[in-house]
């Protein structure tokens, strides 16, 4: 199936929702691993509304960033599973290899629902090319990644420069290695946040080598 353009994308500190005419990708965020009932049932409820409304049939259900699964996220999965079947379309679920493929084995639930390991594998289970929809949004999150491992690795260049003995104003170079240390992390933490597969991966060496460029900086630089 060749890349649709997505016609609806909600993002939410709860979930990420995207809509093309054939299918649909939701991810769930960690921070609703750790809402309180009424929190989940409100997001369930508002999902529901997304899944009757739109004419998309087919769901993959992205649970591999989850750190914690408990039964009020069971509900909320299960819920939209029952809305989606109504319609007569097909869910996949994402589970990656933490808690959720666990609380989904254990609830007997791996013998009902279409379960996969990856993103991309749950996207061929729905007939679905891996360049559509939630991919492009992933792809995005590789580029904020790459420039907070850039900034630090510039920031380790200029102050080995210093430290080798080029005729430097100290000053701006500690500015300059510590700012730009420190915002390698922020945009790194961006990344490991919001990002997936290699785009999360690089972000965390993006905040590794940030903080170490920003330390080892002030402590060589003071």
């Amino acid at each position: 199936m060749s890349p649709e353009k997505t016609v609806l994308t909600t993002s939410t500190e709860n979930y990420h929702l995207q809509i093309a005419n054939s299918h649909a990708v939701l991810r769930l965020e960690p921070p609703i691993g750790r809402a309180a009932w009424g929190d989940i049932e409100r997001v369930g409820n508002e999902l529901i509304s997304n899944v009757n409304e739109q004419k998309s049939r087919a769901w993959l259900i992205d649970l591999s960033g989850l750190e914690y699964m408990g039964s009020a996220l069971v509900a909320l999965v299960v819920r939209l599973w029952k809305a989606v079947q109504t319609g007569g379309g097909k869910v996949v679920v994402v589970c990656g290899h933490g808690m959720p493929e666990e609380v989904l084995r254990l609830a007997g639930l791996d013998k009902v629902w279409t379960i996969t390991t990856t993103y991309e594998e749950g996207l061929k289970k729905l007939g679905v090319s891996g360049g559509s929809t939630a991919s492009a949004g992933d792809r995005t999150m590789f580029i904020p990644a790459l420039l907070g491992l850039l900034l630090a690795v510039a920031g380790g260049i200029v102050l080995g420069m210093m430290l080798g003995g080029q005729n430097l104003d100290r000053r701006i170079v500690m500015g300059g290695v510590v700012g730009g240390g420190g915002l390698a992390v922020l945009i790194g933490l961006f990344a490991l946040i919001r990002g997936r597969a290699w785009g999360r991966a690089l972000g965390g060496i993006a905040v590794a080598a940030g903080i170490a460029v920003a330390v080892f900086g002030f402590l060589k630089l003071r």
